[in-house]
């Protein structure tokens, strides 16, 4: 079997991997990453938690010349969530790569930090087409170094009427390029896109289309008007935190998350008619355990890779089996166990077998979950609050100096902080909810890199 040492990586990378625990490429993987390593255009096909982000991510960060400061490679998704969550993802690959610097570049962020920071190019942008098109139109992008283009979720791209866009962005490219495309689907139209974008492609594809074999299923049989007692039992049966629930609509996800809020759980909505800085607030809350339920839309079945997710939820089944599977690929990521529940009326039922997928490890009858409809659900409260710190690494903060504060000031100790989420201007990190008001107070009081900065709890 091969393994990531047998794929004459550099070292700066396969020590990343090793710090992550990657030992074994995933199919799409070991199938992707020679052929890009040869300079080959490669078109994939690969489903959610395939594992394509490091199968174009390993082998763009191989061949960057990091003594250049000029965008080398661009990386161009269809959301501000997925920009963010690929971001993050290279950066961990790349951490020991010295003189690294990655970028995001997406809407709802503001473009005037953005055009600051092209001052000192990073090495590999990400971004989606809207704000990428804006800065090529004002000028303040130069993409003439550019030797990679990555084309992810390509088919959301055109899905969600990103053409002119992507068209736009391509002709900004040098002609000689390496072009790597992957799709969950391969559509009429992501075909024309590889034709016009791509150079004698090499074709692959994920062995396997199908929900990690380390995912539990379960299926609930309710009754339509069953589904908010059975969501409330259900969590109250299992260890709510690290769990995302699925809804349809905006409205469905306001409504359940006011419900369960209710109930005494510690539940936030994330869907698009919110605004970019509450999406992003409720994304931290969820990715460092204070925030225990997110109740989604779609907006978030594509680039939600978070470690704490543990359970997935289907309130209403979505439109088509493709997108079943993006929402249920959240959870057994990099090998990790995880658990999707499926509330399905009779007629779901009949839709999941027509879609064809495997079969439910196990089925429950709503009625013979644990009843918590006539009481207020046994609060497990968030351990964490998260506290918000008004610098980042544009203040030259890092999660070191964040650590250090809290040892040096409050009293904690080191396995007491929660996780540190340094971005470009603010950072968060989550501390013992019983130790917030005290810690907010000492730190305001005392410095961080010789600096004093303002320290809130994040609401």
């Amino acid at each position: 079997m091969t393994t990531f040492n047998d794929l004459q990586l550099k070292p700066e990378l396969l020590a990343g991997l090793q710090e992550l625990g990657f030992t074994i490429p995933t199919p799409i993987q070991s199938s992707a990453i020679p052929l890009l390593l040869q300079g080959h255009d490669v078109a994939g096909q690969a489903e959610t938690g395939s594992g394509k982000t490091a199968a174009f991510g390993l082998p763009l960060l191989h061949s960057l010349n990091t003594e250049l400061q000029q965008v080398q490679a661009l990386v161009l998704v269809p959301t501000r969530e997925l920009a963010v969550q690929v971001r993050q993802e290279l950066k961990q690959l790349g951490k020991h790569i010295g003189n690294l610097k990655i970028s995001a570049f997406y809407g709802g962020h503001a473009f005037s930090q953005e055009r600051a920071s092209l001052a000192h190019p990073p090495q590999v942008l990400v971004g989606t087409p809207g704000r990428l098109t804006d800065h090529l139109n004002r000028r303040t992008l130069d993409l003439t170094h550019a030797k990679q283009l990555v084309l992810d979720e390509a088919d959301k791209l055109l899905e969600m009427g990103f053409e002119e866009e992507v068209d736009q962005v391509v002709a900004a490219l040098p002609p000689s390029r390496q072009t790597i495309l992957f799709s969950a689907t391969m559509s009429e139209g992501v075909k024309e896109l590889i034709a016009d974008s791509l150079q004698h492609p090499k074709f692959v594809k994920a062995t396997a289309t199908t929900i990690p074999d380390q995912v539990k299923l379960v299926g609930i049989k309710v009754e339509h008007l069953q589904r908010q007692e059975a969501v409330l039992n259900l969590v109250q049966g299992i260890a709510a935190s690290g769990t995302v629930v699925f809804v349809n609509t905006r409205a469905a996800a306001d409504q359940l998350s006011a419900l369960l809020q209710a109930k005494g759980l510690v539940a936030r909505t994330l869907h698009g008619g919110m605004e970019q800085p509450d999406r992003d607030k409720a994304m931290t809350l969820f990715r460092n355990g204070t925030t225990q339920i997110l109740v989604a839309t779609d907006v978030a079945a594509r680039g939600l890779d978070i470690d704490a997710l543990r359970h997935i939820v289907h309130f209403e089944l979505p439109i088509d089996a493709a997108a079943y599977l993006h929402r249920s690929g959240r959870t057994g990521r990099a090998g990790k166990s995880g658990t999707v529940y499926t509330l399905a009326t009779p007629g779901d039922e009949q839709k999941l077998r027509d879609w064809e997928l495997q079969q439910m490890d196990e089925w429950l009858k709503a009625d013979n979950l644990p009843n918590a409809s006539s009481k207020k659900l046994a609060a497990d409260k968030a351990a964490f609050a998260t506290i918000h710190i008004s610098g980042g690494r544009k203040d030259k903060i890092s999660p070191g100096d964040i650590v250090g504060a809290l040892l040096a000031e409050t009293g904690l100790k080191a396995a007491e902080v929660g996780k540190i989420e340094v971005q470009d201007r603010q950072s968060f990190v989550a501390v013992p909810a019983a130790a917030t008001q005290a810690v907010i107070e000492r730190l305001s009081n005392s410095k961080i890199k010789g600096r004093k900065f303002k320290v809130s709890i994040i609401k």
